[in-house]
Order: structure tokens, then sequence, then C-alpha cells
């Protein structure tokens, strides 16, 4: 009798056939390997606690950071925005229309030029300002906890010194403003539906 469980030896030859036809044997590749791969895992973990603990404001990634800027007065209009935050007008235009929805940001249209159309925050809006900055340097607090300060400090000294040589060592342009504060330039949430423009090209500002 022939057992049932036993492997059929025409199917074992065609597999060590197909396998000496030309497959190639791929090396594993484990995210924990790679530096660059762990730290965008990294990042991803840290922003998706940050946006947790945003949830009570009515803030997501791409809305806090356009807030910041406001609130801090280093942008007044949409335009601003988008060129501080690397979106297209478009797709910045339907963010800031999310935000006056929820009542953080208003519109203001210039006594002086009707065309140009200012943005400040509401009080509401100031109030959920005034805790981002807490929330953010908590969490990357939270997520470096296990380095010495010491060890922070070198650790930042590294990073500080690849995103510099970027320039020389991959083919890309420097991807933040001037004063680093763009965060991711799309968001999945709020920017999908961006598809009829084409993103700023950045060149290459230094943000450190």
């Amino acid at each position: 009798m022939t057992d049932s469980h036993q492997e059929n030896p025409a199917s074992a030859g065609e597999e060590q056939e197909a396998l000496a036809g030309g497959f190639p044997e791929i090396e594993a590749i484990r995210p924990v390997d790679f530096p660059c791969w762990l730290m965008r895992i990294i990042s991803t973990v840290v922003r998706a606690e940050v946006d947790r603990r945003m949830e009570p404001l009515g803030l997501t990634q791409a809305q806090w950071i356009p807030v910041l800027h406001l609130a801090s007065g280093k942008a007044h209009t949409s335009a601003d925005l988008a060129r501080r935050t690397l979106q297209t007008p478009g797709a910045m235009t339907r963010l800031v229309d999310r935000l006056v929805d929820k009542g953080i940001i208003e519109r203001e249209r210039s006594t002086d030029d009707r065309r140009v159309v200012s943005l400040r925050l509401t009080d509401e809006g100031l109030a959920a300002a005034m805790q981002v900055p807490d929330i953010v340097k908590g969490v990357n607090s939270a997520a470096l906890s296990p380095l010495s300060p010491d060890e922070l400090t070198q650790f930042h000294g590294y990073l500080r010194r690849i995103y510099e040589a970027m320039p020389n060592t991959l083919s890309v342009d420097m991807c933040l403003p001037p004063d680093g504060c763009a965060g991711d330039a799309t968001d999945n949430s709020d920017n999908s539906d961006n598809s009829d423009n084409t993103a700023h090209q950045p060149g290459k500002e230094r943000a450190l």
C-alpha cells in the first residue's frame, strides 16, 4: 500500500528540475539589517503615535504642521503654507478647507486687495497649536529614551552628516524647507485627491 503522506517522486523531480532551470537564489532581506530601512520603520511608528496623541485635538500629521506655521507667524496664506510644507496649492487648499470645517482656521479677505485671502487660527485652533510641541517632543523623547544623552548627541550628529552628504551620495535634491519643519510632504488621509496637481520641486534647500 502506498503511504498517502509519502512525497511524490515525480513532484520532487519536477521541483529540482525547476530550481536547476535558472530560478535565482535570492538573498533574504530583513529591515533590521538595513539602518535606513529601520529608520523608516521607526519614523512610521513615531508618526502613528503622534497622530494617536493628536486625536483629541482633531489634527492629523498633515494638519498640525500647517497649524504650527500659522501659530508661529511664519505663514499667512494658503500659498505660504504650500511652500513651507512642500504641498501643491490645490492640495493645501483642500487641507485648509478641512481645517476651516473643523473650526481650527478661518479665512479673512484683505480689505486692500480682495484677491488676497489671509488665514488665521481661531481660538480653538490656537489652543490646539499650543499643545502640539509638547506632544511631538514627548513622543520623540519616549522613542529615544533607550539612548543616553551622550549617545543621543552622537546619534543626532550621525544623522546630520548623512543628511548633509545626500546631495553627493544620492541622486536626489534636498527635500526640507529652510526651517526644517515640513514633516512628510504627503499624507494618505488628507492628500489622496491631489492627482490633479504636480508637487513642488523644492530644489536643494537646506534645513540644517
